[in-house]
């Protein structure tokens, strides 16, 4: 089994639907393989914002100098994150050949509960961040046409048009009430700054490992050449 390591990844997340759609993903017929590609093409948008450049990038952002930029990573434990995971499991899944289909499933779903069940890191409780990822909307001022709840994640369309990232690749974030998110910006990254927290919650979208409460909510704004 030669697939990208993308498209499995996407194929094993597949396995796991939205906690309110999981009925509906047990009677998907449409093989894992297709519907991987069809996930990874629905938007041509960055599928990631965890890059040490872009934390770079955010640094220069001054609005919110008072908070720490970290990266996606920060908020796994080493040796436990979603690279470590996948290393792990991809010598298995290239032993497997492609008609295979039942014991690639099989190992897929073991994969997929060791990215559901990756730990939080501790490290990072009670501290003031800023981290840019993408909007999945949970709750919406319809005649403001604001965000007011929100599951912030590391790439565009989570838990909407692909699957959920792991439980600590995810955050549930409260705005002030002065800083919500307009739904015609949420196609574009957000840098969300506040008190993080280690506390999980289940949402209607997916499990969240992390919540942000009374978060400043701005778009990312791409540094000019001089800075």
């Amino acid at each position: 089994m030669k697939t990208p390591v993308l498209l499995i990844v996407l194929a094993g997340l597949l396995m796991t639907a939205c906690s309110d759609k999981s009925e509906q993903a047990t009677q998907n017929t449409t093989p894992l393989a297709e519907q991987a590609v069809t996930a990874a093409t629905v938007e041509q948008k960055p599928q990631s914002v965890s890059s040490a450049e872009l934390v770079a990038k955010l640094e220069t952002q001054q609005t919110t100098t008072d908070y720490e930029a970290i990266s996606w990573e920060s908020l796994e434990l080493p040796g436990q994150g979603l690279a470590d995971i996948m290393r792990k499991y991809q010598p298995m899944l290239d032993k497997i050949k492609d008609e295979d289909v039942e014991e690639g499933d099989k190992l897929m779903a073991k994969m997929q509960g060791e990215l559901d069940a990756a730990p939080t890191n501790p490290a990072v409780y009670g501290k003031r961040i800023k981290l840019i990822g993408y909007v999945s909307p949970l709750e919406v001022d319809n005649q403001k046409g604001v965000v007011k709840e929100f599951l912030l994640v590391p790439y565009f369309g989570a838990c909407i048009h692909v699957p959920p990232p792991p439980v600590n690749q995810t955050l549930l974030v409260h705005p002030q009430a002065s800083a919500g998110i307009s739904m015609e910006k949420i196609y574009e990254p957000v840098v969300v700054s506040g008190i993080i927290k280690g506390e999980a919650v289940k949402t209607n979208l997916a499990q969240a490992g992390y919540q942000i409460s009374d978060a400043l909510v701005e778009p990312y704004k791409e540094p000019s050449a001089s800075q």
